[in-house]
């Protein structure tokens, strides 16, 4: 359920998690909007409050996005997210909630999400802080602006997609996947993708959207549901 436009007399605390979406704005080719990543991390965060009793804070849309350079970008740096969503998740425990998923939706932002929980702690040791990337549970190989995401967009946005100018991006099957991961680090590590995206659009469906998505928002319950049993031990 979305907190956007509850009362404070509506919010039923009682041991209630709340999910914070955090997304960014980049560039994903011409054929997705800047707030790809946004949207994505918003809709599958209001699907998982759908199955699971929880509240839905507003998505961030500024990440760390650098690896973007020169392409179009705003970003924000990681120690300022990190401070950030520390002191969300402070602010969300001394209102009385103990369980914060950080439901993060852009690849730049997730050596930021690693360390937010033990600032958490520091200042509050009541509030359990669980960073989750969701593309680890979609069962499919990361891209940017390709097959994955356009799917998705396609199934969550049509409006927003542009198919017509969709096109092949950089695409290299003999690396291994963890190296592409870590050469994301870099700042302007999509220059080699020269378009900006990283992958194959041109097959994109919402049928194949639709299928990612329940895969996903299944996974993710799963996962959380797991989080919340390792708690109890």
């Amino acid at each position: 359920m979305s907190i956007y436009n509850l009362s404070s007399h509506e919010i039923e605390i009682n041991n209630r998690r709340i999910i914070i979406p955090l997304g960014a704005i980049e560039q994903h080719g011409p054929h997705l909007p800047i707030t790809t990543d946004t949207i994505i991390a918003d809709y599958l965060a209001n699907q998982i409050s759908k199955k699971i009793s929880s509240y839905v804070l507003p998505t961030i849309p500024y990440g760390v996005s650098y690896e973007h350079k020169p392409f179009f970008n705003i970003s924000i740096s990681s120690d300022l997210l990190s401070d950030l969503l520390s002191q969300i998740c402070v602010s969300l425990a001394e209102s009385g909630f103990n369980r914060v998923i950080i439901l993060n939706g852009h690849h730049g932002n997730m050596g930021v999400l690693q360390y937010v929980p033990q600032k958490v702690v520091k200042n509050n040791a009541r509030v359990n802080v669980f960073g989750i990337n969701y593309w680890h549970l979609i069962e499919r190989e990361f891209d940017h602006a390709g097959f994955v995401e356009t799917s998705l967009m396609m199934a969550i946005q049509p409006k927003l997609v542009q198919m017509e100018k969709s096109k092949k991006g950089y695409v290299d099957e003999k690396r291994l996947h963890a190296t592409y991961s870590t050469f994301l680090n870099n700042p302007s590590s999509f220059k080699i993708t020269k378009n900006g995206i990283w992958g194959d659009p041109t097959k994109a469906s919402k049928k194949e959207g639709k299928k990612i998505i329940s895969v996903t928002v299944n996974n993710l319950i799963r996962s959380i549901k797991e989080l919340d049993d390792l708690l109890k031990m």
